[in-house]
């Protein structure tokens, strides 16, 4: 009686630690697995060091794949890749040893008949991304705090996350976040720093009447597992995220971002810490960048 009631304790105490420790189980997938489902799930192949892909092959589905050979004979293709991802800063080309990259987004083609701001209420996109990266050493410190350093320009403190948002060690971390379109628009409606920026580039009651028409939901989760790297995100607009799940469930993604609640507030507490730093080249971007 006395060794059941020792492995009791043993087991709440192990509970417990996973709970408070932030859940750190996280994705572990080797490049060669992630282009086994990217065959499995029947998409197009596409070449690093081609032009990208046509939209209705990211239709479709497509992925990318670099191994140690490909990497050894073009080590600037994986530069430019890593630099592309904003990820060069952290890591070192040098100790890649292989990755893979993939795509898929439904209803992609509907954006080029995009005329005006309004025929978003009109289309619906379902889509995701995945990125599995090898390297050669351990990057999860210095891999999380990059992660933090990205979350702190938009006024976000890691310490203001929860556990099932945010976890970092020696040897594996994580970030994963959910937004509600909905929820984003009411939020963005009630600012008045985000209307008077809308206004001076756009319609305001056209403004509101378009976002009282979106639905949907957008979510991300990056991991790191050691020298391990997973990343996907996606969502859809006007449907039901089908492709996130998918990838999800097909990549054997430890969490779906999609599960993790919103946090209002701290959405709230980021568009104004966007419009206060980014404001001027928001609306520059609005008025030059969009081919609307």
């Amino acid at each position: 009686m006395k060794k059941i009631k020792v492995m009791a304790c043993l087991v709440a105490v192990a509970i417990i630690s996973v709970l408070f420790a932030g859940c750190g189980k996280t994705t572990t997938i080797t490049s060669e697995k992630f282009v086994k489902v990217c065959e499995k799930l029947k998409f197009e192949e596409f070449e690093l060091e081609d032009d990208g892909p046509e939209l209705e092959d990211v239709e479709d589905g497509i992925y990318a794949y670099a191994d140690e050979d490909f990497i050894e004979d073009d080590p600037d293709e994986v530069e430019y890749f890593l630099r592309e991802l904003g990820l060069s800063e952290v890591i070192d080309s040098d100790d890649v040893k292989s990755l893979a990259f993939s795509a898929k987004c439904i209803g992609i083609e509907d954006i080029e008949d995009i005329e005006d701001p309004e025929d978003l209420a009109d289309i619906e996109l379902d889509g995701a991304v995945a990125l599995q990266i090898s390297l050669d050493d351990n990057y999860a410190e210095d891999f999380m705090e990059y992660v933090e350093d990205l979350l702190d320009t938009i006024g976000i403190d890691s310490k203001d996350l929860t556990n099932k948002e945010f976890y970092s060690s020696k040897n594996e971390g994580y970030f994963r976040f959910h937004i509600n379109i909905e929820k984003l628009a009411k939020i963005l409606l009630d600012n008045d720093d985000v209307m008077d920026l809308i206004d001076s580039v756009y319609d305001e009651d056209d403004f509101e009447d378009l976002c009282e028409q979106l639905k949907g939901d957008v979510a991300i989760s990056v991991e790191i597992n050691g020298s391990n790297i997973f990343v996907v995100a996606g969502g859809a607009l006007n449907t039901k995220p089908t492709v996130l799940n998918s990838f999800v469930s097909s990549y054997g993604a430890s969490s779906n971002p999609l599960k993790v609640p919103m946090d209002e507030d701290l959405v709230s507490d980021a568009i104004e810490e966007i419009v206060d730093e980014y404001g001027d080249y928001l609306k520059y971007f609005a008025y030059y960048g969009l081919d609307f």
